[in-house]
Order: C-alpha cells, then sequence, then structure tokens
C-alpha cells in the first residue's frame, strides 16, 4: 500500500524523468494510475510466492501459474486486438495478478502446503 501510495504520489513527475515531451509524459500518466492501485495485490502475490517456494510447493505454483496466465492471455490479445493501449494492456496485467492472488491466496488458507519434511 505504501509503495502504491509512493507511486501515486511520484506520478506526476516521473514521466519527466523519461521524457520531456508533454504528450510522451501524458502516455504514462494512465499506466502510473493503474500501476500504484495494483501494488497491494502485487506485494501479497509476492510474498505468497515466496512464502510457498519456501515451503517447496513448486508443483502447484507451476501449475498456478499456467493457469493465471492463461486467464490472462485472452485479455492482453483482446487489449492488443482493439489498440486499447498502455494503460489498458496493464489492466490486462492486472487480470493476471488478481488471478494469481486468488490462487495463492486460496492454497495459503489451505494446509496442503505445510508438509514438514517433504
Amino acid at each position: 500500500v505504501v509503495l502504491g501510495l509512493l507511486v501515486l504520489l511520484a506520478r506526476p513527475f516521473v514521466p519527466g524523468v523519461f521524457d520531456a515531451d508533454p504528450q510522451v509524459a501524458e502516455q504514462l500518466l494512465g499506466p502510473l494510475l493503474v500501476v500504484a492501485l495494483l501494488q497491494p495485490v502485487a506485494g501479497v502475490v509476492f510474498v505468497l510466492d515466496g512464502v510457498l517456494i519456501g515451503a517447496g510447493d513448486q508443483r502447484y505454483l507451476a501449475w498456478a501459474g499456467l493457469w493465471t496466465t492463461l486467464a490472462y492471455l485472452p485479455v492482453a490479445l483482446a487489449v492488443t486486438l482493439s489498440g486499447g493501449g498502455l494503460a489498458m494492456l496493464w489492466l490486462a496485467l492486472g487480470v493476471w495478478m488478481g488471478a494469481r492472488f486468488l490462487a495463492l491466496g486460496l492454497r495459503a488458507r489451505g494446509g496442503a502446503w505445510l508438509v514438514i519434511g517433504a
């Protein structure tokens, strides 16, 4: 949440670091808003990745990765085919992150990954 707020606060200034052209800066404002909003979900996903990797739950992570990517690909393809732009592509990435949040959150709530010595 803190990182998301920092991105949100820095959003008006960050585009100028990459290019002084106002049109380029305008193009980056939308994607940066999406990036800021996705930070809390991404933080939970990355922590659960680490916990499940540490627990040796790679098989589940591999299958979850496959299924969540299959959820993401049609959305990303639709954005690309419709010319949705960079912010929409980041929203498509948000679909993937949301699917991973669901898959990893459900796994963490259960006890199947809590196997000692496996």
